[in-house]
């Protein structure tokens, strides 16, 4: 049996063994946080919410000269009231909406920055950009991936929110105002398991046994018509 353990010390071990996987941080390289805000628009007004997210990069020669990184906040949590909670992650929008890559909150500041330009996270133009003191509105794929529990309750009634049409999923006249980022020296965003107290369940209730399939799943395009929505999308802590 395994042992009890939370699935967000998991999650956390998981997300610190990808970073660090087969190298060792030098004592040198870029260090920033920004704050990530979405304003939404509803028929009882404004909503606001934001996270401020710390990333820490360096660079590694293993195999080829590339950037490493590690993450610490959480995603941005939107209370809308009775409406429920919208939710953006900290990994990015892939093909066709579909889930993206859990690098997205590193390099979002980079992106906004260098918006048009094809680099590799390995050129100095886009290593220059990592911290840069700019922000802006968010277009497009920049904008994180958005999700809304049916239950908040439930890790399974997880959806996806499609920025353009928050109206399906929470009622006519709602809508993203913006999404937006700039560079700031504010504390990181923490408490989200206040919002989300299933993270601290022991793992073996969180895991549909005996076939050990994960709990959250998102319809997608992929051959098994799913994707698993990992803990590490909602928050990220260093080891």
């Amino acid at each position: 049996m395994m042992a009890r353990r939370s699935f967000l010390s998991i999650a956390a071990s998981l997300g610190g063994a990808l970073a660090l996987a087969g190298c060792d941080k030098p004592g040198s390289g870029a260090a920033y946080r920004y704050r990530l805000t979405l304003d939404v628009e509803t028929p009882e007004g404004a909503k606001t919410g934001s996270s401020v997210i710390e990333v820490r990069t360096w660079e590694t020669h293993f195999e080829g000269k590339r950037t490493n990184h590690e993450v610490t906040g959480q995603a941005v949590v939107v209370d809308l009231g009775a409406r429920g909670l919208l939710f953006a992650l900290l990994a990015g929008r892939g093909e066709n909406g579909g889930l993206g890559s859990v690098d997205h909150a590193a390099y979002l500041p980079a992106l906004v920055a260098l918006r048009g330009k094809k680099l590799r996270d390995s050129d100095p133009e886009f290593q220059k950009k990592l911290s840069s003191t700019g922000g802006g509105d968010l277009i497009d794929k920049e904008i994180p991936f958005l999700v809304r529990f049916r239950d908040i309750d439930d890790p399974k009634s997880v959806e996806a929110v499609d920025p353009n049409d928050l109206a399906k999923s929470f009622g006519e006249g709602v809508r993203l105002k913006r999404a937006t980022i700039e560079m700031t020296n504010d504390p990181v965003t923490t408490g989200i398991e206040t919002k989300l107290g299933w993270m601290n369940w022991p793992h073996e209730i969180l895991v549909d046994y005996p076939d050990g399939r994960a709990p959250m799943r998102l319809p997608d395009v992929s051959p098994r018509g799913w994707v698993t929505l990992s803990i590490v999308t909602f928050i990220a802590r260093p080891q």
